[in-house]
């Protein structure tokens, strides 16, 4: 059975296990929250967390219920703040090595997981306070560092071709600036 529950000012959302979500994970005790709607068809209720997440003005989410379980497809779970990796900080470089090409969208721009954003990504990702198996980044951070992060490619590159004729140098760089090298 899946459950649409409400916590008033603050969410509406999905899950079989309320005690397991609602109120070990997030907090919540039972009477700070109520179920607004229950089916065993999850596409209705995918649908209809939809619909009442905009009837009563709340944020909507990106990402349909029924489609947060398809393997990578979803693998990172993304609010207006951050994007949550299901898998524990000392797994994250391991799990995202093997996810290379992998992007994901939120308010702050889209992402991928490639070699210099897999640096960035370890090293302020963190322990999720919900779930022990999960961590996360902000979204802002990481936009900075995404829009930033090539004009120190782009700096350097042109110093070296300015200086010197030398495509090792070149490739070393690329390398480097990849966390190849």
């Amino acid at each position: 059975m899946y459950y649409i529950y409400h916590i008033p000012g603050k969410k509406i959302g999905v899950s079989r296990n309320l005690n397991n979500r609602v109120t070990v994970m997030q907090g919540y005790k039972t009477g700070e929250y109520e179920v607004l709607d229950q089916s065993d068809d999850i596409f209705y209720i995918s649908k209809r967390e939809i619909e009442l997440q905009k009837s009563y003005g709340y944020k909507v989410d990106s990402t349909l219920y029924m489609n947060l379980f398809k393997s990578t497809e979803n693998m990172v779970s993304s609010t207006e703040q951050t994007s949550t990796f299901p898998w524990p900080k000392h797994e994250m470089r391991q799990n995202l090595l093997s996810k290379m090409g992998y992007t994901w969208s939120t308010p702050h721009g889209d992402f991928t997981v490639d070699a210099s954003t897999i640096d960035w990504l370890c090293n302020n990702c963190y322990k999720s306070q919900f779930d022990k198996d999960k961590c996360y980044v902000y979204n802002k951070a990481l936009s900075e560092h995404t829009n930033t992060s090539h004009l120190k490619w782009d700096d350097e590159v042109s110093h070296q071709l300015q200086t010197e004729e030398n495509h090792f140098e070149l490739i070393r760089l690329w390398s480097r600036n990849r966390c190849f090298y």
